[in-house]
């Protein structure tokens, strides 16, 4: 079972996402900001997180950069959530994806399918 680690401080967002996820057949994991995701990282050792751009306490891009520094997580899937276009590219933080918010359930799982594929 693929493991997806969901980071926003959206509560209810998260929620639906982890929701969706897990009737696909996916184990999911929530967390309301950066630092607490970056503490669950060795526990939950997830196949793909998917982040939002715009949190409290350590927003998603300062997230992704820590995760780039630990060398378990170098190369974790990344999937950006944001009701806004990055202002950076994605080599910048080296990010595989970007949702926009409000997003589409086929376009959420068209992404999530594409970077943690079930079947793999």
């Amino acid at each position: 079972m693929k493991t997806v680690l969901v980071v926003d401080d959206e509560t209810d967002i998260a929620e639906a996402v982890k929701s969706i996820l897990e009737d696909e057949g996916y184990k999911v994991v929530t967390c309301t900001n950066g630092r607490e995701a970056l503490a669950c990282l060795e526990e939950t050792r997830p196949d793909l997180a998917i982040i939002d751009v715009m949190m409290p306490v350590m927003n998603g891009f300062e997230t992704i950069q820590a995760i780039r520094h630990t060398e378990a997580f170098a190369t974790l899937p990344v999937l950006i959530m944001s009701a806004i276009d990055p202002s950076v590219r994605p080599h910048a933080y080296d990010w595989a994806g970007f949702l926009k918010k409000p997003f589409s359930l086929d376009n959420l799982l068209t992404q999530v399918h594409k970077l943690a594929p079930l079947a793999a």
